[in-house]
């Protein structure tokens, strides 16, 4: 796991706009078929979790468990983030590579 790579793939999809933060944008990302990549903090609420990964489940969304709200935050240049949506599907296997 590469952390630098993992933090510039998600600056790219930031400054793209290809970047959605927080549990509602990401709800929306999935539904409308629009997510390649969901990414999760490992501190989030078990009910938002459990939520997520319902939507990422029944449209086939992967979803990543990484870092935790605090470190996902400054990856994505805000203070605390639970969950990220990824639009872009060659960004989205980019970020995958680097976080297995």
């Amino acid at each position: 796991m590469n952390i630098e790579k993992v933090k510039s793939l998600l600056g790219m999809a930031q400054k793209g706009r290809m970047l959605e933060v927080g549990k509602m944008a990401v709800s929306v990302l999935i539904k409308r078929k629009r997510a390649a990549l969901v990414i999760l903090a490992m501190d989030a609420s078990e009910k938002l979790k459990k939520e997520i990964e319902f939507d990422c489940r029944r449209n086939s969304v992967p979803v990543y468990i990484f870092s935790d709200k605090d470190g996902l935050g400054k990856l994505c240049g805000r203070e605390v983030v639970s969950v990220v949506g990824i639009s872009d599907k060659n960004l989205a296997a980019g970020i995958k590579k680097w976080l297995l």
